[in-house]
């Protein structure tokens, strides 16, 4: 089998198999590229991390490892939690497993590069969990997360062989999430294709995670049906959610697209047209004649569900976002 060819200078190259030892020796490290959230002044791992400068394979291994280091403590500690029972439990430890090869695997290569591994920071601040439900659905979201991180961050992996290892590996990621989305009885189907995470994105993920200084937002999210009371409610950040067929979390601006909302933004030109949304779904008058809708601002367009019309093109329009700045500049003057 040929050998990974490492950054020059960086020593003997290591085996695609020995890379891989354990089960899917990258699986998450990759996967969890650009998952960092630390302040400037901690450890040498955090401040990479931080920096986000990943010029070189070896950053990139040095940060996947720092964010290895994040999913193999948390399964540590939720494997002896006591909160999980039976198949679910089954799982955990597996997947435990898988995290702790990557972190052993991930060291072993960096070591063989002449580099110094980063080390496991001393304290994480995980959520406190109160229930078995509560810990699948957190890390499914953290499993989902790193899988849209690896094919945000894949582009600068610049081996190739380490590339189409990496992308061989991003399964076991895959397959985490895949699992735990069924022990939660989730009926979305998985997409046709995987969406890359940004950096900055996947720093509003876990942040919080690795920095006791960053709480997340606590702001739930609100749907047409569950809109928020009012638009000062409506602009609160909100925690992250885990994407579904009918729900998208943008961590650009941590708010939420869903339902009918979501679908008009999809079939007319997304982010280009439309922009992120920028508060939650609302009931409240509308600018433009005083009646109470169900409306969502983004970026670049007010919507408003017209719940009258369902199923029909017309259950969401635009607001007349022209005619209510024109009003607002006339009164001013």
């Amino acid at each position: 089998m040929s050998n990974i060819i490492l950054p020059e200078g960086a020593g003997n190259g290591i085996s695609r198999r020995q890379f891989l030892a354990g089960s899917g020796a990258l699986a998450g490290a990759a996967a969890l590229l650009g998952m960092a959230g630390l302040t400037p002044g901690q450890r040498a791992g955090v401040r990479l991390a931080a920096a986000a400068e990943l010029k070189t394979d070896l950053d990139i291994l040095q940060f996947a490892l720092t964010l290895e280091h994040v999913e193999d403590a948390a399964y540590r500690a939720v494997n002896s939690s006591g909160l999980l029972s039976g198949k679910i439990a089954q799982y955990f430890k597996t997947f435990g497993d898988h995290e702790h090869a990557h972190v052993v695997a991930l060291t072993g290569v960096i070591n063989k590069m002449g580099a110094q591994p980063i080390a496991e920071q001393a304290t994480y601040y995980f959520p406190k969990f109160g229930s078995q439900d509560e810990v699948v659905k957190f890390f499914a979201q953290v499993e989902e997360v790193g899988a849209g991180a690896y094919l945000g961050a894949a582009p600068m992996i610049q081996d190739k062989n380490l590339l189409a290892a990496a992308a061989s590996i991003h399964n076991v990621e895959a397959q985490h999430a895949s699992t735990l989305r069924a022990v939660m009885n989730d009926p979305a189907p998985s997409p046709a294709f995987g969406s890359p995470l940004t950096v900055d994105q996947v720093l509003a993920a876990v942040t919080p995670l690795l920095n006791p200084n960053s709480a997340p937002p606590a702001g739930k999210y609100y749907t047409n049906t569950d809109p928020a009371p009012n638009i000062n409610v409506a602009t609160q950040p909100v925690a992250m959610v885990a994407n579904s067929a009918g729900l998208a979390y943008f961590a650009d601006t941590q708010h939420t697209a869903a339902g009918p909302f979501l679908d008009y933004w999809n079939r007319h030109g997304g982010l280009v047209q439309l922009g992120f949304p920028i508060t939650e779904p609302y009931k409240g008058p509308s600018p433009t004649n005083g009646q109470q809708y169900v409306q969502q601002y983004f970026q670049r367009a007010r919507l408003e569900w017209h719940p009258e019309h369902k199923g029909t093109e017309f259950e969401v329009q635009l607001g007349l976002l022209g005619a209510e700045q024109l009003f607002h500049d006339m009164m001013g003057r």
